[in-house]
């Protein structure tokens, strides 16, 4: 049995859906936390250190603090005992490999992207270099390349009024290609010659219905926004290979993700309604039992965005296609037994990154109100709330350096701190435009290209 998101009636699909089901979480947190403090005995409510919506705060934070120290202590044993292991001496595991390339408006790097990909040391691959409704001269780039190419290159020229977004993108390409596993890169990928034999042997376990490679920013140098990108991705490796360690809920990325056929026809190919396929892929994989490995080992570099308006759109799109998934997947997600513990542990602390920030800055302005009106006030609890959730992202991104990135001790804690400064400096703004946008907007967001040779 197939488990997609559900659709009702036509109201209750897409925006309205979503909304009634964050405004019922968020209106159930208002009401478990108002019961608690109208029926708990005095006694009871004399013995906590604050009221008990910051109690509720503080034992979320020790919730993401403890996820954190599983993360590390997960990561720092399977370095002596590796998860099993993907089966290398499995010498008769050669699957056939489609690449799709998905480039709206991509004339400034597809060239070079196809002709970097033609240089890969695989025996059996094609490329599928899709131009998504461009209005540049991306498909006369790829139609040249694949000329030099007939063999491994296919060119797909969608039509301006073909339905928009790269889930839409892939999944024409998938209908008409016939390999074992789909390998889905960005337009600006680049790979080592010995990409495919590195990831491939992690989808010879017939449990595991995707791989995804470790992502890198190939340009940190370009600037300080560009090199804090490079940095958060050390992070993201972090929390990917703990995931993968604790066999939690490791995430495709888009870029660099390798995903069976099998796999992809079990769930019906990539959902066309989201504006993030990466992360609705990867939630749908795991309600439906498919397991998602994460190799550390090979590496897809991308360019890092280095406009703050392209940064803030960009994440903009993560944020809330992030959100969304978790929504259109809400019941599957609580029905028993479709994820593992570990699964639902990562789950709930991911969803946590979204609610205690807007939580604590919500808090803190209640607080300040308080404070003026004559009232007791517990501005010093969430001012350490601020600092402990601080400096839980700082280990996280500190260990992510150390570990991946081989920093020194000095290097990697100045490197962390920095991006925490960058990281909080948006996320902040990001959550709350994302919380808009869902609640009150009547569209869904739109998926847009990220910048590329800029």
């Amino acid at each position: 049995m197939v488990i997609k998101k559900i659709n009702v009636f036509g109201w209750w699909q897409g925006n309205n859906r979503e909304r009634v089901l964050l405004f019922g979480i968020i209106a159930s947190i208002w009401a478990i936390v108002t019961a608690l403090e109208e029926f708990l005995p005095q006694k009871f409510l004399d013995l906590l250190p604050a009221n008990v919506a910051l109690v509720i705060l503080a034992l979320l934070l020790i919730l993401m603090f403890s996820h954190s120290l599983f993360m590390y202590i997960a990561q720092t044993h399977r370095r002596k005992k590796p998860r099993s292991s993907p089966d290398t001496e499995a010498k008769d595991f050669n699957p056939s490999i489609d690449i799709f390339i998905s480039a709206h408006n991509e004339e400034s790097v597809i060239e070079a992207t196809l002709e970097h990909m033609m240089r890969l040391d695989y025996s059996d691959y094609k490329v599928y270099a899709i131009s998504d409704r461009s209005k540049d001269a991306t498909a006369d780039l790829m139609r040249k390349v694949s000329a030099k190419y007939p063999d491994q290159i296919i060119v797909i020229d969608r039509a301006q009024e073909a339905a928009p977004g790269k889930a839409a993108a892939l999944n024409d390409a998938f209908k008409i290609s016939s390999s074992d596993v789909v390998c889905v890169f960005d337009a600006d990928a680049r790979v080592d010659t010995d990409f495919f034999k590195n990831i491939i042997p992690y989808l010879n376990d017939p449990l595991v219905g995707a791989v995804q490679a470790q992502k890198v920013i190939s340009n940190p140098e370009r600037n300080f926004l560009v090199e804090c990108q490079f940095n958060e991705y050390a992070m993201d490796t972090y929390f990917q290979m703990g995931r993968d360690s604790i066999r939690g809920s490791v995430e495709l990325r888009g870029n660099g993700e390798l995903i069976k056929r099998e796999t992809l026809t079990h769930v019906g190919g990539w959902n066309e309604e989201t504006i993030t396929d990466d992360l609705d892929l990867s939630t749908c994989l795991h309600v439906n039992g498919w397991d998602i490995r994460f190799s550390p080992e090979t590496k897809v570099y991308e360019e890092g965005v280095p406009t703050f308006e392209g940064l803030i759109k960009q994440r903009r799109r993560w944020a809330e296609g992030s959100m969304r998934r978790y929504l259109n997947y809400f019941l599957q997600i609580m029905k028993p037994g479709n994820l593992t513990l570990n699964q639902i542990f990562d789950t709930f602390v991911f969803l946590s990154q979204f609610s205690i920030p807007l939580w604590i800055c919500l808090d803190i302005v209640y607080e300040f109100i308080r404070y003026f009106s004559g009232r007791e006030t517990y501005i010093s609890f969430l001012m350490l709330a601020s600092i402990i959730l601080g400096l839980i992202m700082f280990a996280n991104q500190y260990n992510g350096l150390r570990l991946y990135k081989r920093y020194s001790p000095f290097k990697a804690a100045w490197k962390a701190t920095q991006t925490n400064f960058y990281f909080f400096g948006i996320w902040l703004a990001i959550i709350m435009i994302t919380y808009r946008k869902i609640l009150f907007s009547r569209t869904v967001g739109t998926w847009q290209r990220t910048q590329h040779g800029v």
